[in-house]
């Protein structure tokens, strides 16, 4: 539907185009009619179509769009759209929005948007903001919510969506009294029936993918059956921390070090599991512990050196924990999300920057393992 817009706004609109129209048409005119519509193809695009009926000659369609996430700006993008020539008093034009150029987004986001048509005389045609949501329509999805969750799931009856909600009710309760963190906006959690149709919900998933967090986008998509709920139970409140870090965290400044982030999550899941302790063992026991300063970068590829980066991540934390209490790295996430700098944010809330909290756990992870 075609709109009027006052001459002080269309000013503004027309300075944002970088054109120079003259005036704004409606449909009233008679000049121009137009129909938008959109197709969801999930997880691999959007294809956003509009219907020209119109007896003016056609120089430039535009489409406009945001994507609704968390975001310190408001971005709207702009795709310039071809149309056959010569023009034609009644066409189809349209743009494919392939995800396999930007990644995926998770089911459930929305999309606002609205076209833009400019004729030869220079007159603006724009028309109403619409949107669409990008779900994966594949399943018939159930869903309960509380306390800030909705978690949506198809496979397994309604007792099996109860205990995994129970799991990320606990998790909340354990990050909330150990580190003071708590979900500050609603989050949504898809559960699929297993890893490989969680997979198949993703564009370019490794075959390794068993679940996936969007913290921008508040949501979760992970593979969970009844077959492997103990994995998925830690698995889910592994994920679900990331998502509670990020806004306790989030700011346009600066991110926080990657061992804080993971060892939250880390930390969340429970007592750090045999496999991983015994990579923290034996890398205290032969001296060979990654430093607090390098696990501020993103992890190793490699699978001994991940599991250890892991391992340490969880220790770190909960050293931090034990040591000063749950006060003081709540402190610290609070810092961060200031946009504080590593160093800064240790040296204020523990009084010393990461060489020293470097030292200060090689010290408490040696007492443990090595004397």
């Amino acid at each position: 539907m075609i709109r009027k817009t006052a001459l002080i706004l269309l000013s503004l609109v027309l300075i944002a185009l970088s054109f120079n129209p003259v005036q704004v048409q409606s449909k009233s005119d008679n000049a121009a009619s137009f129909n938008d519509s959109v197709n969801v193809s999930f997880p691999g695009s959007i294809t956003f179509n509009l219907d020209i009926d119109t007896e003016r000659q056609i120089k430039d369609i535009r489409l406009h769009y945001i994507v609704e996430r968390e975001s310190f700006t408001d971005v709207t993008q702009e795709i310039t759209v071809g149309f056959p020539m010569p023009i034609q008093p009644e066409m189809t034009v349209g743009w494919k929005w392939d995800m396999r150029t930007t990644g995926s987004l998770p089911s459930g986001t929305i999309i606002q948007y609205w076209w833009t048509v400019i004729d030869i005389e220079n007159n603006l045609y724009r028309t109403e903001t619409a949107s669409v949501s990008f779900d994966d329509s594949g399943y018939n999805w159930k869903n309960i919510t509380q306390n800030n969750i909705t978690l949506y799931w198809y496979s397994g009856d309604d007792g099996f969506a109860t205990d995994l909600m129970q799991t990320c009710q606990d998790t909340l309760l354990r990050l909330g009294e150990d580190t003071g963190a708590y979900l500050e906006s609603p989050v949504r959690i898809y559960i699929y029936s297993s890893s490989y149709a969680l997979r198949e919900a993703i564009v370019f998933a490794k075959e390794w993918t068993g679940g996936v967090a969007y913290p921008s986008y508040g949501a979760i998509a992970i593979g969970i059956s009844r077959s492997n709920m103990e994995w998925g139970r830690r698995a889910l409140s592994h994920e679900l921390a990331h998502l509670v870090t990020y806004q306790m965290t989030s700011n346009p400044y600066n991110s926080i070090p990657v061992w804080l982030n993971e060892g939250i999550s880390m930390y969340a899941e429970g007592e750090l599991e045999a496999d991983y302790e015994n990579y923290l063992k034996a890398a205290a026991v032969g001296g060979y512990l990654i430093s607090v300063q390098s696990l501020c970068s993103p992890f190793s590829a490699y699978s001994d050196k991940s599991y250890l980066s892991y391992a340490e991540s969880y220790s770190i934390v909960d050293f931090l924990i034990e040591k000063y209490g749950q006060q003081k790295i709540h402190q610290l996430l609070t810092v961060f999300k200031a946009g504080s700098t590593y160093d800064n944010a240790l040296l204020e809330v523990y009084g010393y920057d990461l060489a020293g909290l470097n030292k200060q756990w090689q010290d408490y992870i040696s007492a443990i393992y090595v004397s």
